[in-house]
Parts: structure tokens; C-alpha cells; sequence
């Protein structure tokens, strides 16, 4: 997960159970503090083509 996380540049990498009902509001949670309050992007040298979009798996 977190390697993933690192790879498409997710702020959070958050587990969750949908079966268990285990922390699947801490991931809404994140995903609206996400929407809310972006984390401010580093400033690379390169740009880098954005591929955009939202993962929730």
C-alpha cells in the first residue's frame, strides 16, 4: 500500500474494511479533508505530466 501510495503520489495511504466496517469513515474522512484542504504540491524542477484522477480501491 504504501509503496503504491508513493508511486501515484497519494497524500495518504489509509486500510480499511468494508466487510468488517473497519475505518472505511477514516478514509471518507481523509478523502474530504483531501478535497478541502489539498496538501501543497512540491516544487520539482521537472514537470511532471499529471495523470490525475482519484483511486479508491
Amino acid at each position: 500500500g504504501e509503496e503504491l501510495k508513493k508511486l501515484i503520489g497519494a497524500p495518504y495511504y489509509i486500510e480499511c474494511s468494508s466487510k468488517s466496517q473497519q475505518n472505511v469513515k477514516g478514509v471518507f474522512d481523509a478523502a474530504i479533508k483531501v478535497v478541502l484542504q489539498p496538501p501543497k504540491q512540491k516544487k520539482n524542477k521537472k514537470k511532471k505530466a499529471q495523470k490525475g484522477g482519484c483511486s479508491i480501491l
